[in-house]
Parts: C-alpha cells; sequence; structure tokens
C-alpha cells in the first residue's frame, strides 16, 4: 500500500510540473489530454477506438478527455460518414494553431529527458516499458 500511495503522489506531482512546463510554452491545454492531442497532431482524424489503442487507454477515458477538449474548442467531432456508431475526432483550427509550440515542447522535453536518462543509474522509461510486457 506504501508503494502505490507513493507512486500516486509521483503521478500528481508529475502532472502539476507537466502543467507548469505546457503554461511556459504557451500551450493551454490539461497534461491529461497528451494523448489525444498528440494522435490528433500526426493525423488528419481519428476514432476515439483507434486513439485508445494507440495510446493504451480506454475508450472511456479518451472519450472522456475529448468531451473536455471539445468544450474547451480543441477538437470537433463528427459521425463517420461509414459508421454512424462511431465518432470521428479532429482539432479544431484553434487546436491545430497550437501543434508548432507544442512540437518545441516535445523536443525540449525529450532533451531534457535524455540528459536525465544519461546520468541517472537506472534507465526508468525501460523498467516501466519491461513492466508493461510481463
Amino acid at each position: 500500500m506504501a508503494l502505490g500511495t507513493r507512486l500516486r503522489r509521483l503521478g500528481e506531482q508529475l502532472m502539476e510540473d507537466a502543467a507548469k512546463v505546457y503554461e511556459l510554452y504557451e500551450v493551454p491545454l490539461d497534461p491529461k489530454w497528451l494523448p489525444v492531442f498528440y494522435v490528433l497532431s500526426y493525423q488528419s482524424t481519428a476514432s476515439i477506438t483507434e486513439m485508445a489503442q494507440a495510446v493504451g487507454h480506454s475508450h472511456p477515458s479518451i472519450s472522456q478527455i475529448v468531451k473536455e477538449m471539445k468544450r474547451q474548442g480543441y477538437v470537433t467531432t463528427k459521425k463517420s460518414d461509414r459508421d454512424a456508431r462511431i465518432n470521428v475526432v479532429q482539432l479544431s483550427e484553434q487546436g491545430r494553431q497550437l501543434i508548432p509550440k507544442a512540437e518545441r515542447q516535445y523536443a525540449d522535453v525529450t532533451a531534457s529527458i535524455e540528459s536525465l536518462l544519461s546520468e541517472a543509474q537506472h534507465n526508468l522509461w525501460q523498467a516501466v516499458e519491461e513492466r508493461n510486457t510481463c
């Protein structure tokens, strides 16, 4: 239980720190929206199911994020032409305008993480990936 509590607190701290990074780069997104924003930055449209599979989140989780982003004007949704049960999501003009800032943020954060990992004794990313494949 103690490990779970500490990991939960670490996760909360990481989200708080991520929000500060978004603010620094003037990217007004909630950090939990990153998976949806990232997918839609690199493909023009995606269904909620496609995004959930791509990022390893549940369908309800992605659906909730899409609803939040839609309320803030960052995405639009429409029914699929092939199947009315499927919602197709895309970035709105407001969302697309954030892509250049977000890409600068991704590059800088990636460089920082790589620098930290080169100084660390253990690779946290590798350990997490090993756990996900068990």
